[in-house]
This record gives C-alpha cells, sequence and structure tokens, in this order.
C-alpha cells in the first residue's frame, strides 16, 4: 500500500460584497481539481480584508474591484500596498479590455470576468498565479543578491545597452569615477568615462558589434586609460562581455583601478632593472642555480670567468665546471649548501674547468635563497694564490738565506784559521815530506770549503760585490769563448743580443759567474744535444707585471735571457730550485749551490730573475737588472805590492779569539807593530794609551758592540791619518749598500790566507792618502 504525500490546502482570500457572486466562486473553488484543496475566506470590504491580511497568512487574493468602501483600480492599488507578498487576481462585472491591460501591469496576477468564470479555469488561475507569484518573488531575491554582490565588488560594475547607455552602476563605480547612479543612469558611457581621444573609435566599435557581431575587445582583459568626472584620466583593466537579452543587447563591464598596481609594477620593473645592472656590472661572478646545481641565471662576468656564453651556461650545471675527478665532491657540496641556515654564506675555494681546458682557482661564496635556489659568487684568485706562492717562496728564501749567512760567517772565521796556521806549519816544514803533502791536502780541502761559503754568501746576498757600469752585451760576448768550450760541440750556442741594450751597474766577476752556472745548467739539461740561446734586451716593467711578479719594482731594467731546448722541470721541481742544495744531479754531481748563486748575485744586484718551464718543453731564465744611464767604467788592472813585509804600527781590532792571535802574529812576522783589541771600546783605549803614530787600523766589520765602520769614525776623530782595512766573513745588506762600507772603502773577505792579508795590508798602507 503506497502512502501519499499531504498537500497543504490553498488558502483563498475572496474580497466580493455581492453574496451571490461570493457564493459561486467559494461553489467553484470547493471543488476539487488535480487533488488541489482550498481553504476558503471572505470579507466584503477592503478595510477587512487588509485586517485580516495583516494577522493571518493567505497563499491567494481574489479581489473584487467595485466594494463598499474602495472602487475601481485603485482597489487593486490598496490591496497591492498591504498584500507585497500575495499573489491578486482581479474578479470583475466589467468587461474593460484597457483595464484589464492596465491591472495586470499594474502587477495583477489576471483579470477574470464574472459570467464567465468556470471551476476549472478558476482553479487553474489560482494555482497559476501561485506560481507565477513565486517566481517573480524568486527572480526579485536573485535579482536582489545580484544587485548586493555588485554593489560589494571591488571593481566597477556597469551595464549598458546596445546604444550604450548606462543601465547599471554599482557603487565602485560611483567611487571610482565619480559619477552618482543618478548622474550616470541613462546618460551614454562615452561620454562619462571614454577620454575624448578614444570616444570615436568605442562608439564605433559597439556599433560594429551589433551590426556583425564582431568585437575584438569583448571577452578579454584589456588595459587602457579612462576618465575621472574632474578630467583625470587613469589606467584601469576592463573585461567587457556581451548578453543577448531577447532581440536586443546588454554589455557588461567590470573595470579595475590599476593605477597602484602599474607604480607597483614599474618599482618592481625599476628594482629589477636596478638588481639586474647590479649583476652585470659586479666585478664577480654570480651563479644563481636549482639545487641540483643547475645554472638558472648567471652575469657576464660569469661568462667571462667560465668562457662559456649565457645560453650555454643556462644548459649546464656547477659539476660540469669541477674536474672530472672532483663531481661527486661538486654535488655532496650542493646538498650541504642546500640546507645551510643562518646568514652566513659557505666560503671555500675550488678548480673551476673553463670551456677551452683550462684550470683556474676560485673562491666561492654560496648560499640557499628563500624560494630554494642557490646563490653564488666566484672570483678568480689564481693570481692571487701565485702571489701567495712567491710570498712564501721569497720569505723561505729570505729566512734560508739569513741561516746561510750566519753560517758562512762563522764557518769563515774558522776557515781563515785553517788557511793561516796551514800555511805557517809549511813554511816550517820541508817542502818534499809527506807532513808538507798532508798540509796541502788540508789547505785543498779548506778551499773548497771557502768556495761554499762564497756560494752561500752570493745566495743569502752577504757578499761584497765590486760594481761598475758595464755594456751587458760586451760582458757576454768578451764571455762567449769560455762559455762554448763549457757547452761542447753538440750544443748550437746562439747569441741574440738587443743593439740598443742598455748599462747595468753589477760586478762584472759575478754577473759572469751567474752566466756560467746558468749555461752549465742548461748544458746538463740536454745531454743529447740542443739549442741554446742568450738574449739581452731592454725590458720596461709596468705596475702590472709588477703586481705578477711581487716583489717587483716597475721602471727600466736590461733583460738577460738564458733559454735551452732540453727537458725542461716539473712545478715541483721549479718551486725548489733556488734553494740551497737543492739538485736533482745525481749524487756526487753538484752540490746544489749553483742555481742559489745566482738568486743571491741577481737579488744583491737589485735585480730580478724568473725561470719559465714545462716538462720536456724547455726552460728560459729570465734575469732583470736596473737599467742607468751613465756610460760603461773603464777597468784597470789590479796592481800587485813589490813586497808585503813593513814597520808600521798597526791596530788589529778582532772578536774571534783564534784569528785575533794568529792575525797578529802573521803581521808581526812581517816587521809591524801590532796593537790587538777584542773589541771597538778596548781597541780606542788602546789608541788612546799608545803615544806613537798608528798607520793602520784593521778592523772587523761585524763585532760585539760598535762596528768596525763606528770604530773607525771614532779613531779617526783623534788620529786622522790612519788607513783602515775592514776584513769580515759576514756583510749583510745593510753594511754594503746603506753606507757602513762606502764605494772605495778597503774590505777583505773571509776567509783569507796569510798571504793575501799580507798583500792587501801593504795595497792599502803603500795606497796614496785621500
Amino acid at each position: 500500500m503506497t502512502t501519499g504525500v499531504t498537500t497543504p490546502p490553498i488558502r483563498v482570500l475572496l474580497v466580493e460584497d455581492n453574496p451571490g457572486d461570493a457564493r459561486l466562486i467559494l461553489e467553484m473553488l470547493r471543488e476539487k481539481e488535480n487533488g488541489a484543496t482550498f481553504q476558503l475566506e471572505r470579507r466584503d470590504r477592503l478595510d477587512a480584508a487588509m485586517s485580516h491580511l495583516q494577522e493571518h497568512g493567505i497563499d491567494v487574493v481574489l479581489l473584487d474591484l467595485g466594494l463598499p468602501d474602495s472602487q475601481g483600480l485603485q482597489t487593486f492599488q490598496h490591496m497591492q500596498q498591504h498584500a507585497r507578498n500575495e499573489p491578486i487576481v482581479i474578479i470583475s462585472g466589467f468587461d474593460d479590455e484597457g483595464l484589464a491591460l492596465e491591472a495586470v501591469r499594474a502587477g495583477a496576477q489576471d483579470y477574470l470576468v464574472k459570467g464567465r468564470i468556470e471551476s476549472e479555469l478558476l482553479s487553474r488561475v489560482v494555482r497559476y498565479a501561485i506560481e507565477r507569484k513565486r517566481a517573480e518573488q524568486q527572480l526579485r531575491a536573485s535579482e536582489t543578491r545580484l544587485v548586493a554582490i555588485l554593489e560589494a565588488a571591488l571593481d566597477a560594475h556597469i551595464t549598458i545597452d546596445q546604444t550604450g547607455h548606462v543601465l547599471t552602476w554599482n557603487r565602485q563605480a560611483e567611487a571610482m569615477f565619480g559619477w552618482s547612479l543618478q548622474d550616470a543612469h541613462g546618460k551614454r558611457l562615452a561620454d562619462l568615462i571614454v577620454p575624448p581621444q578614444y570616444r570615436n573609435a568605442h562608439i564605433a566599435g559597439l556599433s560594429r558589434f551589433v551590426t556583425t557581431g564582431e568585437g575584438p575587445a569583448l571577452n578579454q582583459r584589456l588595459e587602457l586609460s579612462a576618465l575621472r568626472r574632474d578630467g583625470l584620466e587613469f589606467a584601469v583593466e576592463l573585461a567587457i562581455a556581451p548578453i543577448r537579452v531577447g532581440t536586443a543587447w546588454l554589455f557588461s563591464a567590470f573595470l579595475r583601478d590599476i593605477t597602484a598596481r602599474n607604480a607597483a609594477d614599474a618599482a618592481l620593473r625599476a628594482s629589477e632593472t636596478h638588481h639586474r645592472t647590479v649583476l652585470e656590472h659586479i666585478a664577480d661572478a654570480v651563479f644563481v642555480t636549482d639545487a641540483e646545481g643547475r645554472y638558472l641565471d648567471v652575469n657576464p662576468r660569469a661568462c667571462e670567468l667560465t668562457g662559456y656564453s649565457r645560453e650555454e651556461l643556462l644548459h649546464m650545471s656547477s659539476p660540469d665546471t669541477y674536474p672530472l675527478d672532483a663531481r661527486a665532491e661538486a654535488r655532496a657540496r650542493l646538498t650541504e649548501i642546500a640546507v645551510t641556515t643562518g646568514s652566513s654564506p659557505r666560503s671555500f675555494e675550488r678548480q673551476l674547468v673553463r670551456k677551452d681546458g683550462s684550470i683556474v682557482t676560485v673562491e666561492v661564496n654560496a648560499r640557499p635563497l628563500p624560494d630554494g635556489r642557490l646563490l653564488a659568487t666566484s672570483r678568480d684568485v689564481t693570481e692571487r694564490k701565485q702571489l701567495e706562492q712567491q710570498l712564501r717562496q721569497a720569505q723561505k728564501m729570505e729566512a734560508i738565506g739569513r741561516l746561510a749567512g750566519g753560517v758562512a760567517h762563522d764557518f769563515n772565521n774558522v776557515l781563515t784559521a785553517i788557511f793561516g796556521y796551514v800555511d805557517l806549519l809549511r813554511e816550517e816544514l820541508p817542502a818534499g815530506g809527506s807532513a808538507h803533502q798532508d798540509l796541502g791536502e788540508v789547505r785543498k780541502a779548506a778551499e773548497r770549503a771557502a768556495g761554499l761559503t762564497r756560494q752561500l754568501l752570493a745566495f743569502s746576498r752577504q757578499q761584497v760585490l765590486k760594481p761598475v757600469v758595464l755594456e751587458l752585451n760586451e760582458l757576454v760576448e768578451d764571455f762567449e769563448k769560455m762559455l762554448r768550450r763549457v757547452i761542447g760541440e753538440d750544443i748550437e750556442m746562439r747569441l741574440a743580443l738587443g743593439k740598443d741594450a742598455g748599462n747595468v751597474r753589477t760586478d762584472p766577476g759575478q754577473l759572469q759567474q751567474v752566466l756560467m752556472n746558468l749555461v752549465v745548467n742548461a748544458r746538463d739539461a740536454m745531454p743529447t744535444g740542443g739549442t741554446l740561446i742568450l738574449e739581452t734586451a731592454n725590458a720596461d716593467l709596468t705596475e702590472q707585471y709588477a703586481e705578477l711578479h711581487q716583489p717587483v719594482v716597475p721602471g727600466p731594467y736590461v733583460m738577460l735571457a738564458v733559454s735551452d731546448s732540453g727537458m725542461g722541470m716539473t712545478p715541483e721541481t721549479k718551486a725548489r730550485i733556488f734553494e740551497p742544495f737543492f739538485t736533482t744531479k745525481e749524487k756526487g754531481k753538484g752540490t746544489g749551490l749553483g742555481l742559489s748563486t745566482v738568486y743571491g748575485i741577481v737579488k744583491q744586484s737589485r735585480g730580478y730573475v724568473w725561470v719559465y718551464s714545462e716538462s720536456g718543453r724547455g726552460t728560459t731564465f729570465k734575469i732583470y737588472l736596473p737599467r742607468v744611464d751613465a756610460p760603461a767604467d773603464k777597468l784597470l788592472p789590479t796592481r800587485e805590492p813589490g813586497s808585503v813585509v813593513g814597520t808600521e804600527t798597526i791596530l788589529l781590532a778582532e772578536d774571534d779569539a783564534i784569528l785575533r792571535p794568529l792575525a797578529k802574529g802573521l803581521l808581526a812576522k812581517l816587521g809591524y807593530t801590532v796593537l790587538d783589541a777584542a773589541d771597538a771600546a778596548e781597541a780606542l783605549e788602546t789608541a788612546r794609551q799608545y803615544g806613537q803614530p798608528i798607520h793602520l787600523l784593521v778592523a772587523d766589520v761585524v763585532m760585539p758592540g760598535a762596528s768596525g765602520r763606528e770604530l773607525a769614525r771614532q779613531l779617526e776623530k783623534s788620529r786622522p791619518e790612519t788607513k783602515v782595512l775592514y776584513v769580515s766573513g759576514y756583510t749583510d745588506d745593510a753594511i754594503v749598500h746603506h753606507g757602513m762600507l762606502e764605494p772605495g772603502l778597503n774590505f777583505l773577505q773571509k776567509p783569507f790566507t796569510p798571504a793575501v792579508l799580507a798583500r792587501k795590508v801593504r795595497e792599502v798602507l803603500d795606497a796614496p792618502p785621500k
């Protein structure tokens, strides 16, 4: 058994003063049609009907226009004011078509003429009236919601008809354009908000759409200018859509003021331009990558650093620029950077492989960006690393030089004593005896040791040079025959001497030693023969060159280059070649002091030496000596004294307890009167107490307390006629170049033999006074 749903009765209010008509209508409604049930109420006056409406709810009103208290259409109008939500059907005894039409237009749901009403018709009219009223109410509610939505919209909303006149205009449109709805309604939109220069195009476009259906500006977002009521033009974003209503068109437009957005966009573009400009001109290479290291953006400096174009880099990743054996490390480093927190970037150095295959060292600072990308700046520090290496090498050489100089100083004192006592003993022994021969071997060993100390002093720049102005080309040409005998016939030696090569100030004997050592090394590097080139040329070393070759001082120089086609050197060997006792030769084939001597002599001559070599591609040594604007000096032969004996008085100041009695004995044996002292203070006191002339002061340069040079100055005050001979196994750069031993002073380098001391003393005593 099926149970139907009970339909609630339709509540009807009949307003009719004629009892017969009322009874007839009520009888018609009491009949059921399609299961409809009616609940009927009747009132015979308008006031009573309106009171009932206020107290009771109904579904439909059946209204007679002719009532005792109201007549005609006015009756409907009064009822309509009270029954705003209830449908009203007019039942009239007048068959007046005009009145019926006027009533329907005023809001009546239908107009029925008495005498023509049937039960079915009346029932159907009542139900349809209710349905139409509900539909109207729903439509009005929908329209109300739509209006509310449009009124609350953040954008201006405007509706125009196909002639371009305003139909709707929301509050945002009022605020945006300055026109109220009352001011705008019915006006042509073109006259309100379209700038004058665009009005004709707007009107023509609207007409073209209505005529042809073509509208390029429809159904899309456009940016254009709009006009405020005060005449101000501003930027808006417009979206307009056509709506077909019957045979006519409406146009719904949403407009948004984008002045602030455009300003923000302009500021953003300016900011991006600024940052792009900074990025384009920053000195460091800048890379932006994703978490996997794929390049997303690079600046021009990054292209210069890597050798790749921007397009090439954007198809690469960071590991692609690492050496092959370091790419796993690169990926691990990317992971570490990606999880880095805080503001401090990760800093590290790495090797970067350029497009041409060359490798440079770069210093990298990298950090993650808030959006997950990685930012890295890279700087080529290859030159800086080279300079640091040069500085470390220079510091190491300086430290070794101080050590070597100190050892040579002490050793020279010992060797001087050995020479002295060996020579004294040999004079007392028979020339053919075995003891005399044994002492000769001791003397040879001492000479070899003296040669080593001379090389150590040369390396440590603590030997006394006798510099003169000379033509470098002339020195090389004079020495050529000697060098050819050294290299042998299987090596071709060529001279490439610059015709305008300038003069230099240096010790010619020491520079010949430099040439000899370099040529011998070149010969040894070409065991199966090759080519040796000696080259001279003027060279102006610039500040840029000096920056890359510390500690070079920019200026004019003369270059002397020795190049060979030999086996060359590895970078590891090249880094150590100037260190004392470092050698690549077999044991017993070299002392490792040849290039150390070259280094010391060149540096003491205020020059620089650089080596260029690759394994298997030969070696070039370039020596740069300061160029001088002075003519070459004429070298005079040394004059040997006729006799070494004498009767003059000599003041000997020597702090070494072994050498002092030896030197005193040697000089006394030659007939001199010798006054000895252990230091400057004792020597001055001895001279003060000695009442006779003192012809010669023999003073060690370096002594405890005052130096030999200070002793000579003090002695000169009381004995200006006393000549001075300085001796030392050690003279540092300050002594040679800064006034303690001025050019022209007499000096004897330790170690020396008794014969050398005797000749030098006689030479100084016999020299004319200055």
